[in-house]
């Protein structure tokens, strides 16, 4: 390269970046979707392009979106599910509206009260039962994400910068500690904590008859359950992935027993397989138990979940470093279980 040809290439500012489209507010419920026809994709059926970007959507779902006139592309209704996508094209979807009314004010309010801890980094709260974390399936609004968008873009505790961000998961009718990063690098940094080791988890749950040993370890594989009607169902096999859970008794009862679970890996439904494997299901679990009490007081409260609470968390704090401890009191329908059963 001659000396005047590297002078104009040191001159030439380099290209702008394409600016990143701003973080979505997920207290207001989606419109449309849209995406841009890339060339690998080029003369694609749209109905195979569209079940390709929304796989959660089944094909007959996806040909009565076409057929209602909710798919565009370069703006104008296509009605062919057939036709055929060129690259380039702008292919978008309008989202129908949410079947459910949706109440993010109100449960941002109702969540306002549940915080037990709230810093520049992360929030925590104890999730009540019955609460989704985050929009999944056919659940796509109040869930407990879209409402912690509303609380802090919109409701009391607006705060610039914040976008609160989901670091891991309860089941929906599982109460307790569940923490919430408020920026991007402390969800880096929580995300490694909760997918290594470096995180305590403690539950307590209700589990069907009276627990022999008084603590013991559970260390048993956890795999995906081949011969359960659902897919997301999980069991114990030798093949599994290593799955390790501590339990002690609390206390006893008729026909039921009160234990404290610690899980030293996080497989999904670690806990409830673990407890079916003892021999001693959560009581209510629908899907590891048989979904009912088993006791013969016909007076006894029948709570309209699964007997099973995420207490406690501890976990090095994302900025400092330091260790810290969340917990979530036992909640009224637990409590009330459990007085029952003494």
């Amino acid at each position: 390269m001659t000396h005047a040809r590297k002078r104009y290439a040191r001159s030439r500012k380099p290209p702008p970046r394409p600016r990143r489209a701003p973080p979505r507010d997920l207290s207001v419920p989606l419109e449309e979707l849209a995406w841009r026809v890339g060339h690998e994709e080029q003369g694609d059926r749209l109905d195979h392009f569209l079940l390709a970007r929304m796989p959660w959507r089944s094909r007959a779902q996806v040909h009565g979106l076409i057929a209602d006139g909710r798919v565009t592309r370069n703006d104008e209704v296509v009605r062919r599910k057939a036709g055929r996508v060129v690259a380039g094209d702008r292919v978008a979807v309008a989202v129908p509206p949410p079947e459910e009314e949706v109440r993010h004010e109100a449960l941002g309010l109702v969540l306002d009260g549940l915080i037990i801890h709230d810093d520049d980094d992360l929030v925590a709260l104890a999730k009540p039962a019955g609460l989704i974390v985050h929009p999944v399936g056919r659940a796509r609004v109040n869930t407990m994400i879209q409402a912690l968008h509303w609380l802090y873009r919109h409701g009391p505790r607006r705060a610039t910068g914040v976008l609160p961000r989901i670091c891991h998961r309860l089941d929906r009718d599982t109460s307790g500690v569940v923490v919430v990063a408020k920026t991007a690098p402390a969800r880096v940094r929580l995300q490694a904590v909760f997918e290594g080791r470096d995180v305590e988890k403690e539950y307590v749950a209700v589990v069907r008859g009276r627990v022999g040993p008084d603590e013991g370890l559970i260390d048993l594989p956890i795999g995906p359950d081949d011969e359960a009607p659902l897919e997301l169902m999980m069991t114990t096999r030798p093949d599994g992935l290593p799955s390790r859970t501590r339990f002690r008794v609390l206390q006893r009862f008729a026909a039921a027993s009160l234990v404290r679970f610690e899980i030293e890996t996080g497989r999904q439904h670690q806990i409830r397989v673990h407890a079916r494997a003892l021999g001693h299901p959560v009581l209510l679990d629908p899907l590891y138990g048989d979904g009912r009490l088993a006791w013969p007081d016909a007076d006894a409260p029948v709570i309209a979940r699964q007997a099973l609470h995420a207490r406690r968390v501890v976990l090095p704090h994302p900025r400092t470093g330091a260790p810290l401890a969340l917990e979530a009191p036992l909640p009224g329908d637990l409590r009330a279980l459990v007085e029952a059963l003494r």
